[in-house]
């Protein structure tokens, strides 16, 4: 990188930008918000009916081989985190990639990996604030309307959390998910013990299409379940040791999460194996026929844990508001010091460290997008549902694009270090599952919901082509700012 001071279109150098914090976070702390993120809780409440209904009694297996897949993926990120870390993480990693071949094109797909994310962020993360009101709403039989004020409440509710400092925000966040993650391992636990000879349910197929049905939307919804493992990544200019603790945190993340996600499914199938019998509960699952099958699982094995399980369907959610704030914001106060947005956007804190304006402008985008959803569909199920699988897609896309970009990065700049199978053999197994991700998800024709999520994806990704040119006439000055990484401040 070039050692010339960086200057914005506000005027402001690279030194008058306010700094992250560095050395300020543990493994604790990216685990921490990281685990969070992922929020399975709500993954599980939302998805597996539907793995259930493609894979019968062998659902829970799917959980361990998107946990593969996603560990492939994340090793672009812990390759490229050993050498830039960075705060813009993926944007920084695909912007360094691109310039390999000249500058300009750094500058692009750099600028469209930060215009991806701008977007994607306060869609998905609207989308566990819709949930949030949905769950009060439904639980205490409000007005239908009513689930709106609850969802902007929340989102208020996590603001002073957020203003007070990286630390504060990643221990609530942490309590959120430990009670989320207890409450399913602890159902799932006393469904094992008194379900008996059902226990041997995943082990052969009974409904649904075993394996063969893990093609498709249930592979991609599995892989989707996982959104949030790379919550590390921005972290890096924070972190202790980046290059150790971000690999750490990717992997802890994910393992934790797969045995939630495999002990809760696997307690569903064989609770209603159980209750119902073997093709009855299965068929249950898979036709949606029990609107909330994990209360029936907690209302006859261990009705004691009733209240609880309503109690982690608002934690999962707004662990999961809190938990994201932290890529999200450094996202957006990277793409503002790289000059992508009002240079007020990168201002640090200099008594907690936090990007306050970057956060308030996060929180506020995320708002407006539950408000004007609510104008125009009403619906908290509908909105929360098509929220999530649309943000995810470019998500996805960049989680491809690093993958893909790896083995360029490392040949050309430290060829050195260059392993076949860690540098294109892993990272490419990876780009795979999540290109086949992104095409199960937009590909016309589905009966699905998301047989209209081309349309907004392909919005998505207009948009930020069209920002990428704008960003273009100054590649020399928003292109060293969108590689930027410890070692070039």
């Amino acid at each position: 990188m070039s050692d010339k001071k960086v200057v914005t279109k506000s005027g402001l150098t690279a030194d008058e930008f306010g700094k992250l914090p560095s050395n300020s976070l543990g493994l604790f702390q990216t685990s921490a918000s990281t685990l969070a993120n992922i929020a399975p809780a709500l993954s599980v409440f939302l998805t597996v009916p539907f793995l259930v209904a493609s894979m019968g009694t062998a659902a829970p297996w799917i959980f361990v081989l998107a946990a593969v897949a996603i560990l492939c993926v994340g090793m672009s990120v812990s390759e490229f985190t050993k050498r830039i870390p960075s705060a813009g993480s993926f944007i920084s990693f695909i912007t360094r990639s691109g310039e390999t071949r000249s500058r300009s094109t750094g500058t692009f797909l750099g600028s469209v990996t930060f215009y991806l994310l701008l977007l994607a962020y306060p869609v998905s993360i609207s989308s566990l604030a819709t949930f949030f009101g949905g769950w009060m709403q439904g639980h205490y039989g409000w007005s239908p309307a009513s689930w709106i004020w609850v969802s902007i409440v929340a989102l208020a509710f996590a603001i002073p959390f957020l203003l007070r400092g990286t630390g504060v925000s990643v221990r609530i966040a942490f309590a959120l998910f430990v009670l989320e993650a207890a409450v399913l391992v602890v159902l799932g636990v006393i469904v094992f013990i008194r379900s008996g000879s059902q226990m041997s349910a995943p082990f052969h197929s009974v409904n649904g299409l075993g394996f063969k049905g893990m093609s498709g939307l249930a592979f991609s919804f599995a892989v989707f379940g996982f959104v949030g493992w790379e919550n590390s990544g921005p972290l890096g200019e924070e972190a202790k040791d980046p290059k150790r603790t971000i690999p750490r945190t990717i992997l802890i993340s994910v393992l934790v999460c797969m045995v939630v996600f495999f002990v809760a499914t696997y307690a569903l199938v064989v609770g209603f194996e159980h209750i119902y019998g073997a093709a009855h509960g299965i068929n249950i699952l898979s036709t949606y026929a029990d609107p909330s099958p994990f209360a029936t699982l907690t209302q006859h094995f261990a009705p004691w844990l009733n209240t609880l399980l309503f109690i982690v369907g608002l934690s999962s959610a707004l662990g999961g508001i809190i938990a994201a704030s932290l890529p999200a914001t450094r996202y957006f106060y990277h793409g503002a010091r790289a000059g992508l947005l009002p240079s007020a956007v990168a201002k640090v804190s200099p008594k907690t460290g936090v990007p306050y304006v970057a956060m308030l402008v996060y929180v506020g985008a995320t708002a407006l997008v539950t408000i004007v959803l609510d104008l125009i569909l009403h619906n908290s199920t509908t909105i929360s549902g098509d929220e999530a699988g649309i943000s995810t897609v470019p998500i996805l896309i960049v989680y491809t694009l690093s993958s893909l970009l790896l083995p360029v990065y490392i040949f050309k700049k430290d060829r050195t270090s260059f392993n076949p199978i860690r540098h294109i053999v892993i990272p490419y197994i990876g780009a795979l599952v999540m290109g086949y991700g992104v095409w199960e998800s937009i590909k016309p024709g589905q009966s699905f919901p998301g047989s209209t999520y081309y349309i907004y994806v392909g919005i998505y990704v207009a948009i930020a082509v069209i920002g990428a040119l704008i960003a273009m006439p100054r590649s020399e000055t928003v292109g060293a700012k969108l590689a930027q990484g410890l070692e070039t401040q």
